[in-house]
């Protein structure tokens, strides 16, 4: 198990669209053991494999009504609420930047668990908005793509600042 480096806005693996999993074995299990300890050593609610510079369709999410660690492959939406809730948000990769994001309150989704069983899951609140999160990560998709022109404009040295240290 190794605590690993998260990658920050303006790295080219956070744009890249992960690539499926089909096989569960060790090496998945050594993803997802790296998920654990790095999101356990930031402190965050969620973690998709891209964050650690991994392009493939992993997450893990911390549910803390059950206090359990969800682990996902390959996720897919199957349904979502029409009612929304704005929220601020944040991200690993955007370390103190937040942004006020509208997501549905609820999701289900479909996909695999690190073993390779397949599960259908429901979720609501903050951990439906983690869910949704952690998808878009999956897809190229971060939380700047949600932001108005004038948060853009409100976090533009930090947010240079991480393209900065990206190319290095």
């Amino acid at each position: 198990m190794t605590v690993r480096r998260i990658r920050k806005y303006g790295a080219p693996v956070l744009r890249q669209k992960a690539k499926e999993i089909s096989d569960f074995g060790e090496k998945t299990q050594k993803l997802f053991n790296d998920l654990e300890q790095t999101l356990e050593k930031a402190s965050g609610l969620g973690l998709a494999a891209p964050q650690i510079g991994i392009g493939l369709r992993a997450f893990i999410a911390l549910d803390r009504e059950k206090d359990k660690l969800v682990k996902i492959v390959n996720p897919e939406i199957i349904e979502v609420d029409s009612e929304q809730e704005i929220d601020m948000e944040g991200c690993l990769s955007f370390p103190e930047v937040f942004f006020a994001i509208s997501r549905p309150k609820r999701v289900l989704i479909k996909g695999y668990t690190n073993s390779g069983k397949k599960i259908i899951l429901e979720a609501k609140g903050i951990l439906a908005r983690c869910f949704l999160h952690e998808i878009e990560h999956l897809d190229g998709i971060l939380i700047i793509d949600h932001a108005s022109q004038k948060e853009k404009e409100f976090w533009k040295e930090k947010l240079e600042q991480f393209i900065s240290s990206a190319k290095k």
